[in-house]
């Protein structure tokens, strides 16, 4: 061999195999950490911290409401066991989707989707952090729980 020439290792098949140095080898294993921690926080953690900052602090937000429909959730256990529930869905062009599922009946989601009026503006009572990440919602097609709707100027 001579002195001064750089040779790569060669792996089973003949090629080149690039070893990395510690720091390089350090700094890909830190992001590879950073990233795990970031889908660990947007997917497990930050829903509860954001349920819970909106049940402590909640506001108005007033949205045009074009449409609204009485129907049912469902979710699904790890067991594979699901569960269903009544909730109205409201569409707004500035809003985006809006929905309220607690505290209801299918008659009473029913009666609720019924008695918007189209084109009307409504006061939407919803968590502040959910009011706050509206646009993040209406990117990624999720729709924010609210807790209760009166027409706009209604006290």
């Amino acid at each position: 061999m001579t002195k001064g020439v750089n040779v790569d290792p060669l792996d089973q098949n003949g090629e080149s195999v690039r070893k990395y140095s510690r720091p390089v080898q350090w700094v890909a294993s830190l992001l590879v950490l950073a990233l795990f921690a970031i889908v660990l926080f947007v997917f497990l953690i930050g829903p509860e911290i954001l349920t819970r900052y909106d049940s402590a602090h909640t506001t108005t937000i007033s949205c045009k409401v074009t449409a609204a429909y009485a129907g049912s959730a469902s979710s699904r256990s790890l067991k594979g066991a699901g569960t269903s529930s009544p909730q109205v869905q409201y569409r707004s062009p500035d809003c985006g989707t809006l929905v309220m599922s607690r505290g209801l009946t299918a008659d009473l989601a029913k009666k609720r989707a019924a008695e918007i009026v189209r084109g009307e503006r409504y006061a939407f009572r919803i968590g502040e952090g959910s009011a706050r990440l509206l646009g993040l919602f209406q990117a990624v097609g999720m729709a924010p729980d609210v807790s209760g709707v009166r027409a706009d100027g209604d006290e």
